[in-house]
């Protein structure tokens, strides 16, 4: 039997540009407001459902806070867990949360598109449910261009082992109760992903917004670099204003949590964490994910800004509650906290994209 052809990276990109350019491009302007959540994994339910344990915070930040707030609702792939459990049956067990996805089409506006885990949605018109599924969306700026699609078509080998993954979680996994294994578990898988996507980004000087690997992103930093990033504008706020013990103890706070990260070395060297580039090009953002332990993040875009902002649970945890160099806002009269982590303008961003690129 002939060896497979190997997938190149230019080949990737080759596949980027047709997926991209089919796309609609959809006017966008600084009075629209969207959300952006990905990887909700929604199951049946059951013991093996990675949705369960947030899908009572996913629902109440969805009805009380974005639909309340007018915000249009993108869900940016492996929205159905469709690898391990038929449509139907994810259907019958939220109904509720669908209700709400009907809401946001109806009321505002809401978009899916399409993961490596629910890739069946875009052959299988049947399995749509009249809403609006696309492989990829554009937004078009003036003459800039904000994408956002899952991210698994970065990958080299997803195409060729969907089938097999999808029957390895169907008939062994699921049986036996091991839990969801994808890329967001393989820190290698997640970085060259990344560096792919942040590679075609910059070069086609456009912003991108993915899901996928699990770990948040805003403008090509991971968390690492944010907390350096967040320490030093501490820094000059408390130089350029009244000495504060808040800022102070902020500081201190966000130091010991990046030595910590030092120590762990959870994902390898600090190095890695950099692209590799000569400027730093703020072009790759990706919302994280819906199934954290830890809570759920997403992406907002209004006011002309874009924000990583981080929803937590504090009958499960207290620690955020107290995290140094952030504001938690309460939802409600509801256990929920947001917590926004980065905001920036999407001018500011469009600029150092055009002159470091």
């Amino acid at each position: 039997m002939p060896k497979r052809a190997r997938i190149g990276t230019k080949q990737i990109f080759r596949n980027l540009d047709s997926m991209l350019a089919s796309s609609k491009v959809e006017p966008f302007n600084d009075k629209d407001r969207w959300v952006i959540f990905s990887d909700l994994h929604m199951g049946d339910g059951g013991s093996n459902d990675d949705f369960n344990p947030n899908a009572r915070m996913f629902s109440s930040i969805l009805s009380d806070y974005y639909l309340g707030n007018a915000y249009g609702l993108i869900l940016n792939g492996d929205v159905e867990e469709l690898l391990r459990f038929p449509l139907s049956k994810i259907r019958k067990k939220w109904l509720s949360v669908y209700e709400l996805f009907d809401a946001f089409r109806d009321h505002t506006r809401f978009i899916k598109t399409v993961g490596n885990h629910d890739l069946q949605l875009s052959v299988d018109e049947s399995l749509q449910q009249e809403y609006d599924v696309r492989q990829a969306l554009r937004f078009g700026r003036g003459g800039d261009f904000l994408n956002i699609f899952h991210g698994h078509q970065a990958s080299k080998s997803f195409q060729e082992q969907s089938q097999f993954i999808g029957f390895t979680l169907k008939y062994f996994a699921n049986p036996l109760g091991i839990k969801n294994y994808s890329v967001a578990h393989d820190s290698n898988k997640q970085y060259k992903i990344e560096k792919r996507i942040y590679a075609y980004s910059s070069f086609n000087k456009c912003v991108t917004v993915i899901g996928h690997t699990h770990r948040p992103l805003f403008e090509s930093m991971h968390k690492v670099e944010r907390i350096k990033f967040r320490i030093e504008q501490l820094c000059r706020e408390y130089a350029s204003s009244e000495p504060s013990q808040t800022i102070k103890e902020s500081i201190r706070a966000l130091r010991g949590e990046l030595k910590s990260y030092a120590k762990k070395r959870i994902n390898g060297p600090f190095e890695r964490y950099i692209y590799n580039e000569l400027f730093h090009i703020p072009c790759l953002f990706n919302s994280g994910c819906v199934i954290g332990k830890r809570g759920m993040t997403c992406l907002e875009i209004s006011d002309g800004k874009i924000r990583l902002v981080h929803w937590f649970n504090t009958n499960i945890s207290e620690k955020y509650l107290h995290q140094g160099g952030y504001e938690s806002e309460k939802l409600g009269n509801s256990d929920f906290y947001r917590m926004v982590i980065n905001e920036e303008s999407l001018d500011y961003i469009f600029t150092r994209i055009k002159f470091l690129t």
